[in-house]
């Protein structure tokens, strides 16, 4: 299942090259991420509410072509691993207009406890998250 979020290119957003600076994707990466899991049935507050964390191990992000002012891009986010104890997500951001991919990302994440410490990912969510990767 693959989630799709659409964003609007805001001012605030972009720097004086008048491009969005990069530290904005990684928040849209935590949108489509957050709307995903929803859509899943397993809002992230709700995972959070029972004791686990999904803590960021790794991210990349492949810029390949910027982003402007007031641009529709569309976020696609999917998961393409589960592990015991970690969770790959994937995504990529593409122009609405053209269709063009601007961006390709993924992030990792470990299940941990709200201490840190890692923990396995539980069944019911391992259950959603496998299931959701078909």
């Amino acid at each position: 299942m693959k989630g799709h979020v659409e964003i609007r290119v805001r001012y605030i957003e972009i720097d004086q090259m008048g491009v969005v600076n990069n530290v904005n994707y990684f928040r849209w990466l935590e949108e489509g991420r957050v709307e995903l899991l929803r859509d899943l049935g397993m809002p992230l507050i709700d995972i959070e509410r029972s004791g686990t964390i999904l803590m960021i191990a790794e991210t990349l992000c492949n810029y390949l072509s910027p982003a402007r002012y007031d641009e529709l891009l569309i976020l696609e986010t999917w998961i393409s691993h589960v592990g015991n104890k970690s969770i790959r997500f994937d995504y990529r951001v593409s122009r609405k207009e053209d269709e063009k991919v601007i961006a390709r990302a993924h992030t990792v994440h470990v299940t941990t406890d709200k201490t840190g410490k890692s923990k396995l990912i539980p069944p019911d969510l391992k259950k959603v998250l496998t299931e959701a990767m078909e």
